[in-house]
């Protein structure tokens, strides 16, 4: 599919060309015509290039899901600087990771946003962090004036850029224009860069593939700064459909919206469709034609119930940083794919001319349909590569062009996958290729269990599942139970070698949603299991 446009300014003149009064954005109730959004973010532009914004700067956009960061995004597109996706939920140490990695030159942000202390943060950053900053820019409500300088960098006022009579520079071609940030739960967060032509690229596929046509409506559901929430303002801008957002996500908030505006589509976590759908009666879903999901809390297992209740169709996603979010979706049609894998995630990749194949992690060969192995996808939605680190972008694609998505799953046509967990989460165990979901589901069923987490643990020289769990409130450890519980349910060598107790599961915040650190709970059973004061296994 080629489309007549490769930037993002060539396609807003286009649509303001073609349908300048349609609603392209609703951000709390307000409504900003394609046409408004078009000279806004022109205006913008040229208040950046004023201030010394430049091709190749490196823009970082603190902000929520709002008018001005589609505006940041559009003028430094314009502009042909990149913008660096900053979390609102990121704090001192992660923004000055990502200022001073990312090599940030601007800074834009919205000091009194969600009562967060966002010059405190700043002045919790390092200096050195921000060498290479030559200033901000702070969102800042009607007769509100910023602190004047930050860590001795001139502090812009938005509106008064936005004011700016200078006509906006000529238009830049096609470059880098967005990096997200991987969410880093092992390691410090990558920078994965895209250019203008393969988001836009995008965008068109999304909005052929889920179907949007003159009375669609989107409900951004997820944080633009992250993949998920960005193909979604992809898909919708490049559909030419309005987009309805929120600062701060609200399930009952979003529902109502969803009522409201005659939301057709929206794409969210597990946890936030089952917050909006038990927040609000059926009716308010009337409008609904495709919601998608990514399952990110599994033991949410009530959220088919009440989308049936709803009458909410639903189906499975797929996405990636690298690759962008909702790359694939699992089929409604038969002609699509198989239609039993809809309430899994994964899908039908929504490139016809992509593919998808599973690798045996051990001895490199590529598996039949139907058997677990690493999922290695070929798409034109791919990066162009880690920022700065070309190690890192060799390693992460094949000879032959399929990237190495570190997430274990098994293909079942050479476009349609099914998703079952991180490669890194996976257990080899007694042989075999183990989804410690299965494990955690069992468990979940065990009594006094709320909660349960299964890693891969070291005991006497061979890898063996550990569980870790919480409780429901007043109930009590039974591990000699659960443990004969688990061998009677399922195969003995995934029967956890033992359980511990906690109070909550060490997490990270991303963009898309609260993700647990498996590593650090592989690391507290590999030392239970070592410890010689500990019970010995059973």
């Amino acid at each position: 599919m080629s489309l007549p446009y490769s930037t993002f300014s060539e396609h807003l003149d286009l649509l303001a060309a073609r349908q300048p009064d349609a609603a392209a954005l609703f951000d709390q109730d307000r409504r900003i015509s394609v046409a408004e959004l078009r000279a806004q973010s022109r205006a913008l532009a040229a208040g950046l290039a004023r201030i010394g914004v430049r091709p190749g700067h490196r823009v970082a956009v603190w902000l929520p899901n709002c008018t001005a960061w589609l505006e940041s995004f559009l003028a430094c597109a314009h502009l042909g600087a990149l913008v660096l996706a900053v979390n609102t939920r990121f704090r001192a140490l992660e923004v000055a990771d990502i200022l001073g990695r990312g090599g940030a030159d601007w800074l834009v942000y919205w000091p009194g946003f969600k009562g967060i202390d966002f010059q405190g943060i700043l002045d919790g950053v390092a200096p050195a962090a921000l060498a290479r900053l030559q200033g901000a820019v702070a969102l800042t409500g009607p007769g509100e004036a910023p602190i004047p300088f930050l860590h001795g960098k001139p502090v812009h006022r938005y509106a008064d850029l936005l004011a700016c009579a200078d006509p906006a520079p000529a238009a830049q071609g096609n470059a880098g224009v967005l990096c997200f940030t991987t969410s880093g739960t092992t390691s410090k967060p990558k920078f994965v860069l895209h250019d203008q032509q393969t988001l836009l690229h995008h965008g068109a596929a999304v909005a052929r593939a889920f179907g949007y046509d003159g009375n669609s409506c989107v409900l951004a559901s997820a944080p633009f700064c992250g993949a998920f929430g960005f193909a979604t303002l992809a898909g919708a801008l490049a559909g030419g459909v309005p987009l309805v957002c929120a600062p701060v996500f609200d399930a009952a908030q979003s529902a109502d919206a969803i009522a409201r505006h005659a939301v057709t589509h929206t794409y969210a976590n597990n946890e936030a469709l089952v917050g909006m759908m038990q927040a609000a009666p059926p009716a308010h879903f009337a409008s609904a034609r495709l919601f998608g999901f990514a399952s990110f809390t599994p033991a949410l297992d009530n959220m088919l119930d009440l989308a049936r209740q709803a009458g909410v169709p639903l189906t499975g996603l797929y996405g990636s940083s690298e690759l962008i979010a909702l790359v694939a979706g699992q089929p409604r049609d038969p002609a699509e794919g198989d239609v039993s894998a809809r309430h899994q995630p994964g899908g039908t990749l929504i490139y016809p001319e992509a593919r998808v194949r599973a690798r045996d992690p051990e001895t490199g060969q590529v598996l039949p349909h139907g058997q677990s192995g690493e999922i290695e996808i070929l798409s034109p939605s791919l990066m162009l590569g880690y920022l700065d680190n070309p190690e890192a972008t060799q390693g992460a694609v094949t000879a032959d062009g399929y990237f190495k998505t570190g997430d274990l799953g098994y293909t079942l046509t050479p476009r349609q996958f099914v998703f079952q967990t991180r490669m890194g989460d996976s257990l080899r165990l007694s042989g075999f290729l183990v989804n410690p979901v299965e494990i955690e589901q069992v468990v979940e069923t065990l009594p006094g269990v709320r909660a349960c987490q299964v890693v891969g643990a070291t005991s006497k020289g061979k890898i063996v599942p550990y569980a870790f769990v919480l409780l429901h409130e007043g109930a009590q450890a039974d591990p000699a139970g659960w443990t004969r519980a688990c061998k009677a349910a399922m195969a003995g060598f995934k029967a956890p070698a033992g359980f511990t107790v906690l109070d909550a599961f060490p997490s990270v915040e991303s963009a898309n949603s609260v993700k647990i650190q498996k590593h650090r709970l592989r690391e507290m059973a590999d030392a239970m299991l070592s410890d010689s004061s500990s019970p010995p296994s059973p």
